[in-house]
């Protein structure tokens, strides 16, 4: 979660100004939630536990009863370690962004000959980001681990010289590491052909992520990283792992693959997950599997079948739904126009029992329409105050609004949703903002649409800065994915 923050130009630090105290709840989110707790365990692990320990416990007794800053801590901690921590904490805290971390793998023959890492800083602020990392060597037999101080910007790893050719080199072998890790071609291939049966169930996840981060990086085309992981699910036991690679799949399919190959590719994937449906030994892996599928299925068969379970005349074994399940098969069937669109929101909204779901599913229908006209007109209503008071039904119909099956119709919603925001920041919840502008942004993935997001950044010189980096943030995906697609 913090990398989709961290990778963008909008990054913030966790170390923040804050110039108004009306502003406090923009500061947080995910660089606050995820990556904090990750630079506090790398604090302690270059510290050790005893001297991180021994230094908390006086930073405590010196300012007990008084206001204290994070300045105070890295002062009392520096003076227990020969590590540069004043530099430590500027890259880690005080700065936005991660370093970059590329393999430099050289074999002799069918042995290393040496095997190293570069840092880079993708800002250009020369920032390094001192951490320990645990670099996986992988071989037929299981993987090798071996430490590494990461704390310049070349460093060769001792004592590999001479050892077998690895299958793959991981360099966030144990997941403990943060960055954007660069795979070597050897390994990227491996990956793309072996990582279903590689490893334990952390290697495979960290290996996940980091063909991940190389597909939004332009270094692994999304193709045949989609192809990759309907072949992973069927051998996938890992729940974890199976959620991850399902939320990955999804992204890929709706943003990252142009349309011609989303729909050669919907027929095996609907078979892929209905697989999961059946096969799967647990409700939860069940459940992941059906949502998956529900939230992707096109193809006639696929949603015919979706339609039969709405209907309760096809039930899953193993699986039983509730009302907030039925409402969602309802509305994805009405964003695929399935015939008797119309019917099937009326009848939904008649078996509807809980008042509060029954008044959200009745405010959203408008967005679910398949009349073109009806979704103007409830876009247009948003700019009322009084329409957004129920933030979350306006979070489901700005979605339902911007879908990626509606998405060519919905480009003419962007430009008006980003000039709301002071509006919707003056007047919402403190994450309304955030949420308000990837419920617009997220379906998209077109050239024209991230044109416009710019063009919008462009010309708006006075948008306060949090609202600016809300922008910036939110249409990462939008610029990355208009750009691979292209």
């Amino acid at each position: 979660s913090a990398y989709d923050v961290d990778r963008t130009s909008g990054a913030n630090p966790i170390r923040q100004k804050l110039e108004n105290l009306n502003d406090a709840g923009s500061l947080y989110g995910p660089i606050i939630y995820d990556k904090a707790p990750i630079v506090m365990r790398q604090l302690e692990r270059m510290l050790g536990e005893e001297t991180f320990r021994g230094g908390i416990r006086e930073y405590l007794a010196r300012f007990a009863f008084g206001n204290a800053a994070w300045t105070d801590l890295i002062e009392i901690l520096d003076r227990q370690t020969d590590e540069d921590l004043a530099g430590w904490s500027r890259a880690w805290v005080d700065e936005p962004g991660r370093p970059a971390i590329a393999t430099r793998l050289k074999l002799n023959g069918s042995t290393i000959d040496t095997l190293g890492f570069d840092q880079s800083d993708g800002r250009g602020r020369s920032l390094l980001w001192n951490q320990r990392l645990q670099i996986a060597l992988g071989y037929e037999s299981g993987a090798r681990i071996t430490s590494l101080r990461m704390n310049a910007p070349h460093v060769d790893v001792a004592n590999v010289r001479g050892l077998p050719a690895p299958r793959y080199v991981l360099p966030n072998g144990e997941g403990i590491g943060y960055g954007l890790f660069r795979l070597d071609d050897l390994s990227k291939q491996f990956f793309l052909d072996h990582l279903p049966e590689t490893g334990d169930g952390v290697t495979r996840a960290t290996a996940w992520l980091t063909l991940w981060d190389g597909m939004l990086e332009g270094d692994v085309p999304p193709r045949p990283l989609a192809e990759l992981m309907l072949r992973a699910l069927p051998l996938e036991r890992e729940e974890q792992n199976v959620q991850r690679i399902l939320t990955y799949l999804a992204r890929t399919y709706w943003g990252f693959i142009d349309d011609a190959s989303r729909l050669a590719l919907a027929p095996r994937m609907e078979e892929t997950l209905r697989k999961g449906i059946r096969e799967s030994p647990g409700t939860s892996m069940k459940s992941a599997y059906f949502i998956a599928f529900r939230r992707t299925a096109t193809t006639p068969a696929g949603l015919a079948y979706l339609e039969r379970v709405w209907r309760k005349q096809e039930l899953i074994p193993g699986l039983t739904f509730a009302e907030a399940d039925y409402i969602a098969m309802a509305q994805d069937l009405a964003l695929r126009n399935v015939r008797g669109t119309d019917a099937i929101l009326t009848e939904q909204l008649g078996n509807i029992v809980n008042p509060d779901r029954r008044s959200r599913f009745a405010f959203t229908i408008p967005a679910l329409s398949p009349d073109e006209s009806t979704r103007d007109s409830f876009f247009a209503g948003l700019s009322n105050i009084e329409n957004r008071r129920h933030e979350p039904w306006v979070l489901d119909g700005l979605s339902f609004l911007n879908h990626p099956l509606r998405r060519k119709h919905a480009e003419r919603y962007i430009e008006p949703s980003l000039k709301l925001l002071p509006d919707i920041q003056r007047t919402g919840d403190i994450f309304f903002p955030t949420r308000w502008t990837q419920s617009v942004l997220d379906g998209h993935n077109s050239p024209t649409a991230a044109q416009t997001v710019a063009a919008f950044l462009a010309a708006q010189k006075d948008l306060p800065p949090r609202l600016r980096q809300v922008v910036e943030q939110s249409a990462d995906s939008l610029f990355r994915a208009a750009k691979i697609v292209r």
